[in-house]
């Protein structure tokens, strides 16, 4: 039967069921029992149940793959703790090899016991109590297809209670010991059993202080370094003799955008393949680590200005392969800042923040890539700490509005104002918008700021209106306003409150907020056209709309940028642009607004023209609510 099975184990081999190494020690176990049982010397048995243990292990290993240290620990730990259990009850060593085997193997594989490993282990158990029994579970072992092994759990509750029963029974055997006599190798057995209990639960904590610096340093979503590990190794660059460095902070272009259109979910899957792409642009010991966000970093140690800015094109030209995010194609750019040291900063928070500034230079100008200027840092400085004022300042009513009227050029009478937003700060006086309307719409307050302005202005100009000013008001919307599909809702939710007519609100959109998201932008224009509200396109011109755009947008107005107007009368190639944005407008039934009108030449040439409005100095600066009246019944008694 023995022989039998040996031959089994063999022809599983041959037949591709189990490799030749398991088979042929399962094999030369099952013929060194088949020796003994005919009178052999007693080792056979002994080298019967070491071989089957070989065969056991090598199973285990080669399903599972290199082990850990701990699981080797684990092997050695139970092998030992049951053979000094086996050893004392003067159990045959056939016997307590087979039974140490049996716990070191399930050691090795955390006791991820496969069907194939059971059987081979009771086969082993076999060999040292029944050896002709144990032909049968060996080369059924040997025959059966071992199945894909799954990860192995974090926390197995099963090698705890094994570790702990196995530290258990030595140490009561070593108990004993002192007062009954035990066999040496079993209080030998006992010792080492406690000793590796000892290295063991050594090696886990060690192992768990690791895991959980790489927690402290890693981002869970990219499994970059976050922003801690950045630090970490910017000051280690730093502190080198002798060695420039470079700080690269990258800020996705669009990420926002990505967000509210197709959800967080896709926004982090992004996120997912941006990691891989930066890093296939870095050269070999460059940090590249996830701020948080959208924000993006990398240290060049050694790095100057030409090494930075080489690093900044390729990491920029990694990003122009498309995203694929649920089956959609999407694009996203970066804006990179540069600050090296020492000539920007001495310490790691310097170079951030002087990165941040020329990242921010680079999104301004649109440039891809900048390298920090101390002189645009006045300017950068002032505006972060006003990103942490306007909040509050918006929640405490310190942001107020003036009107600035438009006038019809053929009458000169005025029907309509444009609100400015203005911010009466406590400490830096009255801010113009450019001061702060980039930091709103950067830190996701356009949407609040323009319910803010909205709110205000059909208050103030209803209050006009109701004083017998027959008023229109245009108010300017964000960014962001143009991608919120609830706007139109939200701006008939108003009007009703303030009972104020649609018709006379007009709301303004720039070309690049329309372009970030054209078809978006569509939808929301229609349905605000649909509420009885116009809508108008501000400094036309000035950004990137085509006219296949402009045909389809189906605006009721454009107004055309000042940047052509204000040279109107000195400049021929002014005075063309003008001329045929008149000529265009009026083509597609929109009426056409002039922006900085400054001189009654100005308004004279627009006249000649056929523009329909004006708005400037010329006719008038932005002004209180309340010094609109004063001014307005000023002109009509001066009529």
């Amino acid at each position: 039967m023995l022989v039998g099975g040996g031959l089994a184990c063999v022809a599983a081999a041959v037949a591709g069921r189990r490799s030749w190494l398991v088979a042929t020690l399962f094999a030369a176990a099952l013929a060194c029992a088949a020796v003994d049982a005919f009178g052999g010397s007693s080792w056979f048995h002994t080298a019967a149940g070491a071989l089957g243990f070989a065969g056991a292990v090598t199973m285990v290993l080669e399903r599972l793959g290199k082990p850990l240290t701990l699981s080797w620990l684990d092997f050695v730990m139970g092998g030992c703790a049951v053979g000094a259990l086996s050893a004392t009850t003067g159990a045959e060593l056939g016997a307590t090899l087979g039974a140490s085997g049996v716990a070191a193997a399930l050691g090795l594989a955390r006791w991820r016991v496969s069907v194939p490993l059971a059987v081979a282990l009771v086969g082993l158990i076999a060999l040292g109590e029944l050896p002709w029994l144990s032909a049968v579970p060996l080369a059924v072992a040997v025959w059966l297809r071992e199945p894909p092994a799954t990860p192995s759990p974090e926390f197995n509750p099963i090698v705890l209670a094994a570790l702990l029963a196995y530290a258990t029974s030595a140490m009561v055997l070593l108990v004993v010991g002192q007062f009954v006599s035990l066999p040496a190798d079993a209080a030998t057995l006992a010792t080492v059993t406690m000793l590796t209990g000892m290295a063991r639960a050594g090696l886990t904590v060690v192992d768990r202080l690791k895991h959980s610096h790489y927690q402290a340093v890693t981002d869970d979503l990219t499994g970059l370094g976050n922003r801690r590990q950045l630090l970490d190794a910017l000051r280690e660059a730093i502190a080198a003799d002798d060695q420039e460095v470079a700080l690269l902070l990258i800020d996705l272009d669009g990420f926002k955008e990505l967000n509210d259109t197709l959800g967080h979910h896709a926004g982090d899957e992004v996120l997912r393949q941006i990691g891989p792409r930066l890093e296939e642009a870095l050269e070999p010991g460059d940090t590249l680590a996830r701020l948080g966000g959208d924000e993006f970093a990398v240290v060049l140690a050694p790095g100057d200005e030409t090494s930075a800015s080489a690093t900044g094109l390729r990491l920029r030209s990694s990003l122009e392969r498309s995203f694929s995010v649920g089956g959609i194609r999407v694009h996203i750019d970066a804006s990179i800042g540069i600050a090296l040291f020492p000539e920007h900063a001495q310490d790691a928070l310097g170079l951030l923040q002087r990165a941040d500034v020329a990242m921010y230079e680079a999104k301004r100008t649109r440039t891809g890539h900048e390298v920090y200027l101390p002189a645009r840092d006045t300017h950068s400085r002032r505006r972060l700490e006003l990103l942490g004022e306007l909040r509050d300042g918006l929640a405490g009513g310190e942001l107020i509005l003036h009107y600035q009227p438009k006038a019809e050029i053929a009458t000169g009478e005025v029907r309509g104002v444009e609100a400015l937003v203005r911010w009466v700060h406590p400490r830096r006086g009255l801010l113009m918008p450019s001061d702060f309307l980039p930091l709103a719409d950067h830190s996701g307050l356009g949407r609040s700021l323009t319910a803010f302005v909205l709110d205000r202005a059909l208050v103030e100009i209803g209050e006009r209106r109701a004083d017998g000013f027959d008023l229109s008001v245009a108010v300017n919307l964000s960014p962001a306003d143009l991608l919120d599909l609830g706007l139109p809702s939200e701006v008939a939710r108003t009007l009703e409150r303030h009972a104020f007519p649609a018709s006379c609100l007009r709301l303004e959109v720039s070309e690049d907020a329309v372009m970030a998201d054209p078809e978006r932008s569509l939808e929301v224009l229609r349905e605000l056209r649909a509420i009885g509200v116009a809508t108008a396109l501000d400094d036309f011109g000035s950004g990137h709309v085509s006219l296949g755009h402009l045909k389809h947008l189906g605006v009721d107005e454009i107004k055309i940028d000042r940047s052509f107007v204000m040279r109107l009368s000195e400049d021929a190639r002014d005075a063309a642009i003008v001329h045929t944005t008149v000529d265009l407008g009026r083509r597609l039934g929109m009426r056409v607004v002039a922006e900085g009108v400054e001189t009654a030449d100005a308004w004279d040439t627009l006249a000649g023209l056929r523009c329909d409005e004006a708005q400037g100095f010329f006719l008038g600066r932005p002004m209180t609510a309340t010094a609109l009246a004063g001014w307005m019944r000023d002109r009509a008694a001066a009529a």
